[in-house]
């Protein structure tokens, strides 16, 4: 190449790059700097929403679980109450009924018949008392059974400080059978399990789930074992669980198992309700009766005029009809 066309070339470029405008560039570099920023900025936000977003469902579900356990604490209070109340109601009907009975053994002559009933009677409240007294064993076997390593700290620690009367009356309610296996026929790691599902939580070890597993315990123990664990225990295993992180799908459906178990406590809230209010009417009968009988006592039933023996017969027909309903359980509603 010469060097007059080499000079013309580079003369030509020179007054190219001359005429580029520096500030242009620089504005349109800045413009797509701001771009970027502003772009970068509006994603970082809606990243930051979205979490939010997420984070308030989250709460939300917490919120939700929380209020109802809440709603299950308080049914399951009423129930319990209910279930106290009908067991105190029965053990005065017990009082109530030995009374009849010193009465009526003091009157000389009375009708074979009195016997009969009497039999059935005594029966019927043996069974009572010893339902009692199974409450009170397992009770004890339970609380050996719990503080083994499979219970865990918060199912010895319920079942450690439980009255004999929560046993009594779940034994006495339900029966004796919704116990399952009985806890002091057993030994070692049987024990703990038969103790653990009177507890409520036999799923927890079965599953090998620990106290966290609150899923397995809303789905499997059921309202009776929960009165024997207790509603504070409840809460504590189901909100330890939540507190660990878990999918929307798991905490929507423990939500849904918990608002079941509502309905089932209210179902069971009505039908001690229905033998609560059955025993506390036929007692008050029957404490009416006895004293209007009380004048009849050391007496010869052969001497008692008609309306005296219709009111002793009355008095033993109501004493059985009570005794009677020491044997209805829940379990046959």
């Amino acid at each position: 190449m010469s060097n007059s066309l080499f000079d013309s070339i580079k003369n030509t470029i020179s007054e190219n790059v001359e005429k580029i405008d520096t500030d242009a560039i620089k504005s349109s570099m800045e413009k797509t700097g701001s771009a970027i920023k502003e772009k970068s900025i509006e994603a970082k936000d809606a990243a930051v929403k979205m979490k939010d977003e997420i984070n308030d469902k989250l709460t939300e579900l917490d919120r939700m679980l929380e209020a109802e356990i809440t709603n299950y604490n308080d049914s399951y209070t009423l129930m319990n109450d209910k279930g106290v109340r009908l067991f105190v109601e029965r053990s005065r009907s017990v009082d109530v009924v030995d009374n009849v009975e010193t009465l009526v053994n003091s009157i000389a002559n009375t009708p074979k018949e009195f016997e009969n009933q009497f039999a059935t009677i005594n029966m019927q409240r043996k069974e009572f008392q010893d339902a009692c007294v199974f409450a009170e064993r397992e009770l004890d076997a339970a609380r050996a059974a719990a503080g083994g390593a499979g219970a865990g700290i918060a199912a010895g620690a319920s079942v450690a400080f439980m009255a004999p009367t929560a046993a009594m009356w779940i034994a006495t309610t339900f029966g004796t059978a919704s116990t399952g296996a009985a806890i002091s026929t057993l030994s070692g790691a049987a024990a703990t399990n038969a103790a653990l599902a009177w507890l409520g939580g036999g799923a927890l070890a079965a599953e090998g789930g620990g106290m966290a597993a609150g899923s397995a315990l809303l789905a499997m123990a059921g309202p009776v074992g929960w009165t024997i664990a207790g509603a504070t225990l409840l809460s504590s295993i189901v909100l330890f669980a939540k507190k660990r992180a878990k999918l929307n799908a798991e905490k929507n459906e423990e939500i849904e198992k918990v608002k079941k178990n509502i309905e089932k406590v209210k179902e069971l809230d009505a039908s001690i309700k229905v033998i609560l209010d059955e025993t506390v009417n036929l007692k008050e009968v029957l404490s009416t009766s006895f004293k209007e009988c009380l004048s009849m006592y050391g007496k010869d039933y052969s001497n008692f005029d008609e309306r005296q023996k219709i009111a002793l017969g009355s008095l033993v027909n109501n004493t059985l009809a009570l005794t009677t309903l020491f044997e209805k359980t829940i379990g046959e509603e």
